[in-house]
């Protein structure tokens, strides 16, 4: 290398200098974004030379005990994957070695900034993108932001940009890096992450779930023109058992009425402390009762039983909820009437 070393260089050094043992335990307390990004510079090392190694030696003396120590004799990529496999399972691994670009390409300004951006500025700028770049846009934001925005794109397109950011998937480092660049023609700053797996039905779901009813069901209909099997997928996702915390107590004492108290049984066998909490908060005393000892004696269940029977139970709630007699909860600012 031979030449003046950066901070992420200096630690992908280190990392390599301790060994594929500790650097492996060093890997496991990093969350997948520093790993990527320590990978980058990991894999343009090459084969680590003695005078380079002696630097960082030095400045981590302290850490690592004195002595002379040799050139590490290793590519940076070998390195790497040696110490990720003992970390995750192959298939993250070869996810990870495949998200590696040049060092500080994952460094994003245009899209990080966009980031900081009122929802009705960052909707001025998708309305003017192609729908796809703006999914990708949309993918980088925290869903909340994201719904924000989406409510602040004219109607005739948010379900194109939508159906982009749920079927988005892997976005290549070269689509997000001309992107950012675009974008830093008018913003300043860093961080935004490339190659990552931005969006996909789970994010569209995030996002869908904090926009007002009527919008929500405004954009899912004009899904089912385009990819009715998308939307169902959504509207699934959309609420899950769990969100039945959600539910206000008149609520929970409506949908109690409706359900089918098997179907309640089994689908309580995942379910959180809370939740069942709330259900025997909402229930008689005689009742609640009687359903905390038929827990107890449930035996081992099926996980694919104990999802239907959830499933019974939620078709239920959105049942309910389409007879306008109980609220999902979420962001509805919608009027009572």
């Amino acid at each position: 290398m031979g030449k003046n070393l950066n901070g992420p260089e200096k630690a992908a050094i280190f990392l390599m200098s301790l060994g594929e043992e500790a650097a492996a335990e060093v890997l496991s307390h990093m969350d997948e974004r520093e790993i990527q990004n320590i990978g980058n510079y990991m894999s343009a090392l090459g084969d680590v030379e003695k005078g380079d190694l002696d630097i960082v030696n030095k400045e981590f003396q302290d850490r690592m005990g004195g002595g002379e120590m040799g050139a590490l004799g290793v590519e940076g990529m070998d390195f790497l994957e040696s110490s990720l496999l003992k970390v995750f399972e192959s298939d993250k691994v070869n996810e990870i070695m495949g998200n590696l670009t040049t060092p500080g390409e994952e460094m994003g300004s245009g899209l990080e900034t966009v980031r900081t951006m009122d929802p009705k500025v960052i909707s001025s700028f998708l309305v003017n993108e192609h729908p796809q770049t703006a999914a990708i846009i949309l993918a980088h934001l925290d869903p909340k932001v994201a719904s924000k925005t989406i409510v602040e794109v004219p109607e005739e397109i948010r379900m194109g940009i939508l159906h982009r950011l749920a079927t988005l998937g892997r976005v290549e480092p070269r689509v997000i890096r001309e992107l950012d660049e675009a974008l830093q023609a008018e913003f300043r700053s860093s961080g935004a992450v490339s190659g990552n797996k931005l969006g996909g039905v789970d994010v569209a779901a995030e996002v869908m779930g904090s926009l007002d009813r009527a919008t929500e069901n405004s954009i899912l209909t004009a899904m089912d023109e385009v990819d009715q099997e998308l939307a169902d997928e959504i509207r699934n996702l959309r609420f899950v058992f769990e969100d039945i915390l959600k539910i206000d107590d008149n609520g929970i004492q409506i949908i109690m009425k409706e359900i089918n108290q098997e179907d309640l049984l089994i689908g309580l066998k995942t379910a959180s402390d809370e939740l069942k909490e709330k259900l025997f908060n909402n229930m008689s005393e005689r009742a609640s009762l009687m359903l905390k000892e038929d827990l107890e004696s449930l035996g081992p269940t099926k996980l694919k039983d104990v999802e239907k029977a959830q499933q019974k139970v939620i078709a239920v709630c959105k049942k309910l909820e389409e007879e306008q007699k109980i609220s999902l909860g979420g962001d509805d600012d919608g009027d009572m009437v």
